[in-house]
């Protein structure tokens, strides 16, 4: 049967709330998303509530915003927003377990595996040895929350391929969601072609899915 995954948080946190200013994928609108997991928890629960209400079955972590660039390479403050996101999320599960909602034996929780600067901005992909580091620092915060890890808005081959080798290291479920061109569906951001995206995750076991997002 489908799967049905949620949608964006920043724009639900905005509507539900929280100050949330900036231009879409820009390090000023990461940080206030992030600081939510920990300056409003009950919205970022009652966020993910609202998603698997609508029907969905799994629900990302609040973290896509939690990357080292936007908050000045502080790898402590990333740690803790990371694992703040990772309670909401597990918190709005029980809850809805709690409620005996239909759907609540079977939602899954994604951990979030962003890009780690700007997004839609392939240029700004970082190099290998920085995506390595940073990607296993989130794998090593949000994956004890995670039923699954996402990797999504990858803009290239490399990107993925750093982000799926840190995830996959885990031994949980992996899925890749790749952005792509917005005038040629079968090509990445990167200019790369999406058979290259694909090729890329080939060494790893755990990727069981693909995905296309944005």
């Amino acid at each position: 049967s489908p799967l049905i995954l949620d949608g964006g948080m920043g724009h639900l946190l905005k509507r539900n709330g929280i100050e949330v200013t900036g231009r879409i994928g820009t390090m000023e609108r990461f940080r206030l998303v992030a600081r939510a997991n920990r300056d409003s928890p009950g919205i970022v629960v009652r966020s993910h509530l609202e998603y698997i209400r609508a029907g969905a079955h799994v629900i990302t972590t609040n973290t896509y915003a939690c990357v080292p660039s936007a908050f000045d390479d502080d790898a402590s403050v990333v740690v803790d927003l990371i694992r703040a996101g990772g309670e909401c999320a597990q918190e709005a599960r029980k809850i809805a377990r709690d409620e005996g909602l239909t759907s609540a034996d079977t939602i899954l929780i994604a951990g979030s595996l962003p890009p780690l600067h700007e997004t839609y901005r392939a240029d700004r992909v970082a190099d290998y040895d920085e995506l390595s580091a940073g990607y296993r620092m989130i794998v090593d915060a949000v994956s004890p929350y995670s039923d699954v890890l996402l990797c999504e808005t990858m803009h290239s081959s490399q990107e993925a391929y750093a982000a799926a080798e840190a995830a996959n290291a885990a031994g949980i479920p992996v899925w890749v969601s790749f952005t792509v061109s917005d005038d040629d569906l079968g090509t990445l951001r990167s200019g790369e072609s999406m058979a290259e995206g694909l090729e890329a995750l080939s060494d790893f076991g755990n990727v069981e899915a693909v995905l296309v997002n944005c």
